[in-house]
Parts: structure tokens; C-alpha cells; sequence
């Protein structure tokens, strides 16, 4: 008999149809799980968004699901002291054991092993683990998918509206910027730039923390001292409490901060806050030049192209629009997650969106609009009653 794995128990927490329906807390609490949350790729808990309903009076727990086999790995794994865990509302584990006193004021313990194995058809060879999350997203179709699934044109052309509202909010966030920075500095729109451009090598974890290095390194003092730009950013960021990706040396937040320095001592990136020309061949070219050395992947210069160039250029109104294509960032968890809820299991990603950062950006705004607004059944998505569904 295959023996359970953690993995095992973060795939029955998923689906529904592994899920016992009837749970308990280690209390005795009756538990209605109404979403299990959003499957965490990333460093920290298991589950972000969850939303559980408690007890009889059936309170409302809203927050992220850490997932072990047994109560004694939260503090073995350090997590009680981890600020990561702090918005933990459930402990679920496969065994039973001690209530852990670090979990955080309020979150509830739950022994999922019991329920599950009091039915004798269970076997955890019946679970396929290569198929979540992506592939065990509920068997009915959503409101989305009925309106996009089979109706590309309209797919392509509300994820394009969607990309494009996306690019023009960051706009005018940075012409809010601009003009509280110009009236005081003269220099402002480069240090604007120079810090909208290091939040965006903070990745999805660490983007304060950046905006903080380049506040303490304005970009004047990197410049004027290249040499010791490396140790400056160091320096700076010897002050933050950095999110750490386990597994995952590239992503080391102080090796960041020095290619980071590289990037603006080595690459003309800095000349980019002039770009105004936005035509598929000159987005290709400011990728490269983003690139430089490898200092970066393309992935991440043509997030900094969407995030950053295009809605700074927008601002100053050096172009008057989104342009149609821009080269393809990484795909993100939130993105696959919310193209498959779009347009179901079998849609084509690279006819859809892969190849095209617009597209992406698209996504990742119908994801913050919709999909992040806690309807786990989808039933009450403003997306079913749009023009066409």
C-alpha cells in the first residue's frame, strides 16, 4: 500500500471529491469548508484565500491552510516564528497529536486522517498526484468558461481590454507619483523610475523591501559610485525581513540586490524612462538590453516592460496607447490558474496568452477583479452577465 505523503493530504484538502464532507475541529467544532483556498507554488503556507465557516453559528475563517502529517511539523518547520504564517486560520493534518501553542491566536487544528480513512474505499492509490491543482478544477463548468470556452474571439478580446485597463491604472498611479516627487526634485522621475523598476525586481515577495534599498540607494549615489553599488545595495538591505523561496538559490534576495546593481550600472536600462517607441521590435530590443550580461531572464525584463517602460511612458504621454502585443513575461500561478478557469482544461495556451505579455497582464487584472473576490463557487461572477454570456 502506497504510504501517505504531505502531498497526498494538500490533494485531498483540494477536492472536493477526496474531501470528507463532514469535518471536525480537534475541538469538536463542526467545519464547512467552503473554499480550500488557492494552491501556493511559493514560499509559505499551502493555501492562501481559504474561506471555512466553524461551528454551529458557523463563523467565518478566512485566510491561508498550512497542510503536514503530523501537529509536531509546524514547529519543526519553524513556522510559529515565521511572519509568512501569520494569516493562518487552519492547521490540517493527516495524524493526531498536541495542538501546537505557537499556531496563531484564533487558527483551528484539524486531524483529517480519521474522516478520510473511516470510508474502506479509500486508497490513496487512487489519487493521482500529477494531476493538481490544475487539472482537478471543479467538474462543472464555470460562468467563464461558458462564456469564453468556445468563443475565442471574445476570450482574446476581453483579456486584452483587461490588460490594457491594467497597464493604464499603473499609469496614472505613477502620474500621482510624479507629480508629488517634481514639485520638490527635479531629478524625481528617475528616482521614480529607478525605484518602480527595483519593486519590480522584488518579484511578487520581496517588492517592498526593494522599494526600501532603492529608497536608502537613490539612483544619483549608484551612479556616482558604480563601484560600490553591490556593497551599498547590501548594505541597505542588511536593514529588511526578507521573504526567503526555499530550494531556490537564484532567487536569494542578496544575490538579487547585486544583479540588481549590475542591471543599473551595467545595462542601459536607466535610458528606458525616455522610451517611447513601443513597436514589436523595439519591446524586443529593450528585453535584450534589460538582459545584458544575464543579469536578468527575459521573462522578468518584459515583466519590467509592462509593469514599469510602458505605464511611465503612458504617464508622460509619450505613446498614446497600449500596443497589441508585448513580449511574454513568465506565467504566473495566478495566471494559469485563471486562464483554466476561463477557458477550461484543453485551451491552448500559447494561442491564448503565452506568447503575448499584454495577454498576461490581461489575466493577472481579471484574477485581482474577479477571481480574488471569494466566489468559491463562482456562481455570483460579474463575468457570467457580461455582454455576450
Amino acid at each position: 500500500m502506497t504510504a501517505i505523503t504531505e502531498r497526498h493530504v494538500q490533494a485531498i484538502w483540494y477536492d472536493a471529491a477526496l474531501r470528507p464532507k463532514r469535518l471536525r475541529t480537534r475541538r469538536g467544532s463542526e467545519v464547512t469548508v467552503i473554499s480550500p483556498g488557492e494552491w501556493n507554488h511559493g514560499a509559505g503556507p499551502d493555501f492562501r484565500n481559504a474561506v471555512l465557516e466553524i461551528g454551529a453559528e458557523r463563523r467565518r475563517f478566512v485566510g491561508d491552510v498550512e497542510i503536514h502529517l503530523c501537529p509536531a511539523d509546524w514547529d519543526l518547520h519553524g513556522h510559529g516564528s515565521d511572519p509568512n504564517f501569520r494569516n493562518v486560520v487552519a492547521h490540517v493534518t493527516w495524524r493526531g497529536g498536541p495542538v501546537p501553542g505557537s499556531l496563531p491566536s484564533g487558527a483551528v487544528s484539524i486531524w483529517l486522517g480519521p474522516f478520510v480513512t473511516a470510508d474502506p474505499a479509500f486508497s490513496p492509490e487512487q489519487i493521482d498526484l500529477a494531476a493538481y491543482p490544475y487539472a482537478r478544477l471543479p467538474s462543472e463548468s464555470r460562468p467563464c468558461e461558458a462564456l469564453l470556452g468556445h468563443n475565442p474571439d471574445l476570450a482574446r478580446q476581453l483579456v486584452a481590454e483587461a490588460g490594457r485597463r491594467r497597464l493604464r491604472m499603473k499609469a496614472r498611479r505613477l502620474v500621482g507619483r510624479l507629480c508629488a516627487r517634481a514639485s520638490t526634485d527635479p531629478e524625481a522621475r528617475r528616482q521614480v523610475f529607478y525605484e518602480e523598476v527595483m519593486t519590480a525586481l522584488g518579484y511578487s515577495r520581496n517588492q517592498t523591501q526593494f522599494r526600501h534599498v532603492a529608497e536608502r540607494v537613490p539612483l544619483a549615489a549608484l551612479l556616482e559610485e558604480t563601484d560600490a553599488a553591490k556593497t551599498a545595495m547590501l548594505a541597505a538591505g542588511g536593514f529588511e525581513e526578507w521573504c526567503r523561496s526555499e530550494g531556490r538559490p537564484n532567487n536569494v534576495p542578496e544575490l538579487r540586490l547585486e544583479r540588481a546593481a549590475d542591471i543599473f550600472t551595467q545595462t542601459p536600462t536607466v535610458s528606458l524612462a525616455d522610451a517611447g517607441d513601443f513597436s514589436r521590435q523595439a519591446c524586443r530590443a529593450m528585453v535584450t538590453a534589460m538582459c545584458g550580461s544575464h543579469f536578468i531572464g527575459r521573462g522578468r525584463a518584459a515583466a519590467i516592460l509592462a509593469n514599469v517602460i510602458l505605464p511611465f511612458a503612458l504617464a508622460e504621454e509619450r505613446t498614446a496607447d497600449c500596443p497589441d502585443w508585448l513580449p511574454p513575461e513568465d506565467v504566473s500561478r495566478p495566471v494559469r490558474l485563471t486562464a483554466f478557469r476561463l477557458f477550461g482544461r484543453d485551451h491552448n495556451p500559447a494561442a491564448l496568452y503565452a506568447g503575448n505579455g499584454l495577454m498576461i497582464q490581461g489575466l493577472l487584472q481579471i484574477h485581482r477583479d474577479y477571481c480574488q473576490k471569494l466566489h468559491p463557487d463562482c456562481s455570483a461572477c460579474a463575468l457570467a452577465s457580461l455582454p455576450g454570456g
